[in-house]
């Protein structure tokens, strides 16, 4: 894996991270609800999250905690196997594919071990604008999947591309031609 151990080091970085600050907000917050850190900007707020991204499906009647196990069971595997399979000369998209897996991770973890995922970082604007409470993976998932929208479009129909797309399907890792 000469090469490509740093991206998984990446992951393993922000997995560890995600669930160190939601142990630490489940222990320090959930006592006090929330925590003002920079007034009418950030506030640390204790907050579980049943549904998916924005809570969606939060409120639905059905314990949908296995079926989102699974659906992101397959996502982090489905990652998982494009990371490996990706050139390691291919950074940007390494590194997106690694905070994608760690995020989708590190929300499964959560999902499998308490029913719902565990929220606390809340951004607000004097109260009149606020941004949904997320966490660590919530924010990896986001930036892995800005980074990977980018790489397509900066090499979007490029040779390049088309040769890394096809290397990733065949298999061939980058590993070793270090």
């Amino acid at each position: 894996m000469k090469g490509k151990h740093w991206y998984l080091v990446i992951s393993a970085i922000v997995l560890a991270a995600d669930q160190l600050t939601k142990l630490w907000a489940t222990a320090s917050l959930k006592p006090v609800g929330s925590i003002e850190v920079i007034p009418n900007l950030l506030r640390f707020s204790y907050a579980l999250n049943r549904g998916v991204a924005f809570s969606l499906l939060a409120d639905t009647p059905f314990d949908i905690r296995w079926i989102l196990a699974g659906v992101s069971t397959a996502a982090a595997i489905m990652v998982a196997v494009y990371l490996v399979r990706t050139p390691a000369q291919s950074i940007s998209l390494n590194v997106s594919l690694a905070l994608l897996l760690a995020g989708i991770l590190g929300n499964l973890a959560d999902r499998v071990r308490l029913g719902e995922v565990v929220d606390f970082l809340d951004f607000h604007w004097a109260e009149q604008f606020t941004w949904p409470t997320f966490n660590i993976a919530d924010a990896a998932i986001c930036i892995g999947a800005g980074l990977l929208a980018l790489e397509i479009v900066r090499e979007g129909g490029s040779e390049t591309s088309d040769h890394r797309v096809s290397s990733a399907a065949s298999g061939e890792t980058g590993i070793g031609s270090d």
